[in-house]
């Protein structure tokens, strides 16, 4: 198999919400920080069709991807994340049984571990369980890049031995260097079923379609609020911008009212000044015109007439 077209369907945080696309379904499974995200990206060719991420527990929804529209293909929540919460493990716990018991298009569970590591008793309790209900599933062994090839098999035998399985039913695959990719691939093209396929491709078709009319409408309202928001600003702004010019012009007037009854005040004051020194002038006249005293010889020479 080659897959040429990768699209993502939807998310489920609520297994109330799956529904059934009546398209066949293969599933990825494991642990917290095994490299589903990574695994998924590379099989698909589509480097952020799955989200990666260096922290554990990123994968919390169970996340549709429709491969090469002939089939669904499902990344369930990672188990046994250690910092999460008792409530948050009994959550996600609680969407991968419900989408395994819900699902009625499986046909084939990928169960994920480290080939480094010794499977958990996680690992080994999802292996029961699939064997309890009997369900399809193979092992994949990831990061196989980080490891010797010729340790490859040796290490599959301890993993084969801790689950009680045989060697052939383990694959080893690496993200990085796309080793054992293909005979993944070969695998899946053999267990899927395309019945009633162009039926199924238009039901999904029209469930994307009312997705983007959802996106499109949550971005119409996002916009108008914006609109709205920046009106209400500028409307706010400009009654400030009002609120501020009145108190300038209204300090202004005050201003030149006091400038003119200060410059008033000075006229009338130079005004008093002005007369103050013309009385002043007027006395020295006076003063100056006044009659001078006659001298007293000449007094006495009136006398003696």
């Amino acid at each position: 198999m080659k897959i040429t077209l990768a699209e993502f369907i939807t998310s489920i945080g609520d297994i109330t919400k799956y529904k059934d696309y009546s398209m066949p379904e293969i599933t990825f499974v494991g642990r917290s920080n095994v490299g589903k995200s990574s695994l998924i990206n590379a099989l698909t060719n589509y480097k952020k069709l799955a989200k990666t991420s260096s922290l554990a527990g990123r994968t919390r929804l169970v996340n549709l991807f429709l491969i090469n529209k002939k089939f669904i293909l499902v990344d369930l929540p990672g188990y046994g994340y250690a910092k999460a919460g008792k409530e948050v493990q009994q959550e996600w716990q609680g969407l991968i049984e419900g989408y395994l018991q819900k699902s009625k298009q499986l046909k084939m569970v990928f169960v994920l571990v480290d080939i480094r590591i010794k499977p958990t008793e996680q690992d080994k309790q999802m292996i029961n369980y699939l064997y309890y209900y009997n369900m399809p599933f193979k092992v994949v062994a990831t990061k196989a890049d980080k490891i010797g090839k010729s340790q490859i098999k040796p290490y599959l035998a301890n993993i084969a031995n801790e689950l009680g399985l045989g060697i052939a039913d383990i694959f080893a695959v690496s993200a990085q260097t796309k080793y054992g990719l293909d005979e993944v691939l070969s695998y899946m093209d053999n267990v899927l079923d395309y019945d009633n396929l162009v039926a199924n491709v238009d039901l999904i078709d029209k469930i994307k379609e009312g997705r983007r009319e959802q996106r499109v409408s949550k971005q119409s309202q996002k916009n108008t609020l914006t609109t709205e928001m920046r009106n209400k600003k500028s409307n706010v702004v400009s009654s400030l911008n009002k609120n501020s010019k009145n108190s300038i012009n209204s300090k202004n007037t005050v201003q030149t009212k006091n400038n003119l009854q200060s410059k008033n005040k000075l006229n009338s004051n130079k005004e008093k000044t002005n007369n103050l020194k013309s009385s002043n002038n007027d006395n020295k006249a006076l003063q100056n015109t006044k009659s001078k005293k006659t001298p007293r010889y000449i007094l006495k020479k009136r006398k003696g007439k």
